[in-house]
């Protein structure tokens, strides 16, 4: 219990600074907003806004268990979560079409198309065998613990051009690699979390999803950060 205290409280620190500097990101794009093109603006906002209401959850879940003393069910958190995980999901949509659009190949879009089908399908196999269903007791339980590694591993697949395209982007690219890397420990710690959380006991798998989050939010806030210290310098 107290290692995953002491793992959870840094990941409350990640998420409030991940959270800060989204909101500060967001800020300093609407008011440079005449400096940059709509794609920059609409797509680093909804990066920003997305990673920021993650965060909001984050914390929105720590307080709710804080107050009440009792593990938060389908609640508030969770509508952070989605919410933020849809316009994480938009956000690399539209830029992962614009890169397609700009630079991409047949060799490029096949390679996306097996990797979607590829992770989709051992997703959806991991859900599977672990048999949700059949353990949570309830309609909204169940649907979470479906949809939040799904739609994690569409956010992934969705930023997975910033790789794909890596040396075709600007000044920004090291810093959206850090937010593809993110999006990857938050799909791993989403599918321990679901793991531990179904089978009652924390311990190491526990342990492992933790650390996932930390890495991921950490990413986050280096990433938001550094984004925010160039937006503010080209303006």
């Amino acid at each position: 219990m107290e290692l995953q205290s002491l793992l959870y409280g840094i990941t409350l620190i990640f998420a409030l600074s991940t959270g800060l500097f989204g909101v500060i990101l967001v800020n300093s794009l609407f008011k440079h907003r005449n400096r940059f093109d709509n794609k920059i603006l609409i797509t680093f906002s909804l990066f920003a806004l997305g990673y920021s209401i993650f965060a909001m959850g984050e914390l929105l879940w720590y307080l709710i268990y804080t107050v009440f003393t009792e593990l938060p069910s389908e609640s508030m958190p969770d509508f952070y979560w989605v919410v933020g995980s849809i316009f994480l999901l938009l956000g690399f949509t539209i830029f992962s079409f614009y890169l397609h659009r700009q630079h991409g190949n047949s060799q490029k879009s096949t390679f996306l198309l097996i990797a979607t089908v590829g992770l989709l399908g051992l997703v959806s196999y991991y859900l599977y065998s672990i048999n949700i269903a059949s353990v949570n007791d309830s309609v909204g339980k169940t649907f979470l613990s479906y949809y939040y590694p799904i739609i994690s591993s569409l956010i992934l697949l969705a930023s997975f051009s910033v790789y794909l395209f890596f040396d075709k982007i600007d000044v920004f690219k090291t810093d959206l690699l850090l937010l593809f890397v993110a999006n990857i420990a938050f799909l791993m710690g989403d599918m321990f979390y679901i793991y531990y959380n179904l089978s009652g006991t924390y311990g190491l798998v526990g342990s492992i999803s933790d650390i996932m989050y930390i890495a991921a939010y950490f990413l986050c806030t280096v990433s938001l950060f550094s984004l925010w210290n160039k937006v503010r310098s080209m303006a």
